[in-house]
C-alpha cells in the first residue's frame, strides 16, 4: 500500500479510486475489503459519505497492526476473537462436571487453542528457538512473550467479562500457595489474607532491591524470570512456601450455558449464510460488469473498424452500445450492504 499520494482533505469518489490512488487492485469480496480498510487505518483516518471517502488525518508513523489505537476496557477491536473464545469457553463449561471450572491462565490459553504446548514450556522453547535460528535470541523471544502475554490476556479477560456482563458466568482470580507435607508431597491451597499480605510484602522488597518501580517495568526490562526466582527463594527459605501461582475460577449454571450455546450456534449459521449470500451477489455484480465491458468493447471495436460513413469514420459517441458506469460494482455492493447485511 502506497499512501504517498494521500493528504488531509483529499476526497475520493469511491472505493476503486481510493485503491488506484494507493496502488492497490480494487477488490470486490467483503472480506478483502474489510482487510484493505483495516490496513488503511494503520496509516490514516477517513470519513465516508455515501461512496465518497475523505482523508481526515495521516499518521506520522503507521500504527501497530495489533492495537490500532483502539484498546479500551471494552471488547473493542478484540470482538472478533472474543466471539470465538466465548463459544469455545461455553463449550468447555458445558462438558465439565458441576458448576465450577478452575484453570491457570496459560492452560486456558492452550485449552482454547490460542497457543500450542510449546508456549507453556517457556524455558525449553527459548533454548530450542535459539538453536533453530541464532536470530531468535534472548531479546527476540522475551519480547515475543511480553507482547503475546499482554495481548492474549486482554483477549481472554475481554471474553470472560463479556460472559459475565450477560450473567452467564462469574469468575475470580485466586492466589494458590504450595507447601509440602511431612512426606514431601505438594499441598495446593488458596492463599489466606495473611499469606497474600506476606507475599505482597516480599514482592515489594524484591522490586525495591532490583531498583525497579513496578511489575510492568520488570517485564519491559526482561527481568521477569529473575524477579520471580528471587521471590520464590525468599518464600521457600523464610516461610516454607515452595511457590505460588494464580488460577481463574469460573462459576456458572449449566442450563444457561447450554441455552446460550444453542443461540450462538443458530446466530453463527445465520451469519455464515448471510455472508455467503452477499459474497455471491457481489461476485455476480463483478461478473456482470466484466461481461458488459467486454461486450461493449468488442461491439465498439467492430463498430469503429467495420462501419464507415460516406465521409470520415464513426467515433465512440455515435456508438449505441450500453456500458455500466465505472462505479457500478461499488454501488451494487453498497446496496447489498443496505438490503442484505444482517447485524447478528
Amino acid at each position: 500500500m502506497n499512501i504517498s499520494k494521500l493528504y488531509v482533505g483529499l476526497t475520493l469518489k469511491n472505493h476503486n479510486e481510493l485503491c488506484y490512488t494507493v496502488d492497490v487492485k480494487p477488490m470486490t469480496s467483503t472480506d478483502s475489503r474489510k482487510a484493505f480498510y483495516k490496513e488503511l487505518e494503520r496509516y490514516c483516518t477517513y470519513t465516508k459519505q455515501g461512496q465518497k471517502i475523505t482523508i481526515t488525518e495521516i499518521f506520522a508513523e503507521p500504527l501497530d497492526k495489533i492495537d490500532h489505537r483502539k484498546d479500551s476496557d471494552k471488547e473493542g477491536n478484540n470482538s472478533k476473537y472474543v466471539d470465538n473464545i466465548k463459544f469455545l469457553l461455553l463449550h468447555t463449561l458445558a462438558e465439565s462436571e458441576g458448576h465450577k471450572y478452575t484453570l491457570t491462565k496459560n492452560k486456558l490459553f492452550a485449552l482454547l487453542g490460542m497457543v500450542n504446548p510449546n508456549y507453556l514450556q517457556k524455558e525449553i522453547s527459548k533454548k530450542m528457538l535459539a538453536k533453530k535460528d541464532d536470530r531468535m535470541g534472548k531479546y527476540a523471544v522475551n519480547h515475543f512473550f511480553l507482547r503475546s502475554n499482554d495481548r492474549l490476556t486482554k483477549i481472554l479477560f475481554d471474553s470472560l467479562n463479556s460472559l459475565k456482563r450477560r450473567c452467564l458466568i462469574d469468575y475470580r482470580e485466586i492466589n494458590i500457595v504450595v507447601t509440602l507435607d511431612k512426606n514431601g508431597a505438594e499441598i495446593h491451597t488458596e492463599a489466606t489474607e495473611e499469606q497474600i499480605v506476606l507475599i505482597t510484602g516480599v514482592r515489594y522488597d524484591v522490586l525495591n532491591d532490583m531498583k525497579l518501580n513496578s511489575v510492568m517495568q520488570v517485564m519491559f526490562k526482561f527481568k521477569t524470570e529473575e524477579f520471580y526466582k528471587r521471590i520464590t527463594a525468599i518464600l521457600k527459605k523464610d516461610y516454607k512456601i515452595e511457590y505460588t501461582y494464580k488460577v481463574i475460577e469460573v462459576l456458572f449454571k449449566k442450563k444457561n450455558v447450554l441455552k446460550e450455546l444453542s443461540i450462538i450456534e443458530h446466530k453463527k449459521n445465520r451469519k455464515d449464510l448471510n455472508n455467503k449470500v452477499i459474497e455471491t451477489i457481489n461476485s455476480h455484480a463483478k461478473n456482470t460488469y466484466d461481461k458488459n465491458i467486454k461486450e461493449y468493447n468488442e461491439g465498439l471495436e467492430d463498430f469503429l473498424y467495420n462501419e464507415r460513413p460516406m465521409l470520415g469514420r464513426y467515433n465512440e459517441m455515435q456508438f449505441k452500445g450500453f456500458r455500466h458506469n465505472t462505479d457500478y460494482i461499488d454501488i451494487q455492493m453498497e446496496i447489498a450492504e443496505y438490503l442484505l447485511r444482517i447485524d447478528d
